[in-house]
C-alpha cells in the first residue's frame, strides 16, 4: 500500500511509523482522558444522589416539626 504525504509526495516507511506513533499516542492520550472525564462523571453524580438524599432529609425534618407544631397547637386547644 502506497501512503501520500499531504504535499502528494510518497511517505517514506518512518514518515508512516512516525504518524502511527504519534496518531496511537494521541488515541491513548484520549482515552486516559475519556476515563478521567468517566470518574469525574460517577463522582459528580454521587455527589447530585448525596445531596438530594441531604434534601429529603431536611425535608423529612421540616414536614417532622411542622407535625410536632400542630400536635402541640392541637394539644393546647384542648386543655
Amino acid at each position: 500500500m502506497q501512503v501520500y504525504r499531504s504535499d502528494g509526495k510518497l511517505a517514506t516507511e518512518n514518515e508512516i511509523k512516525e504518524a502511527k506513533t504519534e496518531l496511537s499516542d494521541d488515541l491513548n492520550q484520549l482515552k486516559d482522558n475519556l476515563k478521567l472525564k468517566d470518574s469525574e462523571i460517577e463522582r459528580l453524580k454521587q455527589e447530585i444522589a448525596n445531596l438530594q438524599t441531604l434534601v429529603q432529609i431536611e425535608s423529612l425534618k421540616a414536614e417532622l416539626a411542622n407535625l410536632k407544631m400542630l400536635a402541640s397547637k392541637e394539644k393546647s386547644t384542648r386543655k
